[in-house]
């Protein structure tokens, strides 16, 4: 064998074994799902509908007593004032709202990444109710 045919088979085999690999990282990354009213990596929880003040997590967050909503004429305190919600992951974690600090008291509802909840798709048990939110990956639970 001529050391041209081994130098070719050698970058053959380089090629390829990179090409596995890039592709491997483009099959892995998770896809930035757009959430409305809602910034690419955050979930954002609005006072009352979608568009109105609104307050952006891009983390789990085990209390919202210390959270106030922007864009509003008065400060406006998170906690207990959930009215709609929008999930912007670009993560893939879905948001779960549950009803006390520290996710006690049940969850209330959860949002799919690139999805929202609107006040009017809430039952009057779940809106209004949320003390903090858990990001967490794709689950069974029905989400909105």
């Amino acid at each position: 064998m001529s050391s041209i045919t081994g130098f070719r088979r050698r970058a053959a085999a380089v090629l390829g074994a990179t090409a596995l690999v890039v592709a491997a990282g483009v099959a892995t990354a998770g896809p930035a799902a757009a959430g409305e009213d809602c910034d690419p990596g955050y979930h954002c929880a609005f006072w009352v509908e979608i568009g109105t003040a609104k307050h952006s997590y891009f983390n789990s967050d085990p209390n919202f007593t210390d959270d106030w909503f922007d864009g509003c004429c008065t400060p406006v305190n998170v906690n207990d004032r959930v009215g709609a919600a929008s999930n912007s992951s670009t993560g893939g974690y879905e948001s779960h709202y549950y009803k006390d600090i520290d996710y006690g008291g049940g969850l209330l509802f959860c949002v799919n990444p690139g999805s929202q909840v609107r006040a009017g798709q809430l039952q009057s048990w779940q809106s209004a109710q949320a003390s903090s939110l858990k990001l967490r990956p794709t689950t069974t639970v029905p989400c909105f």
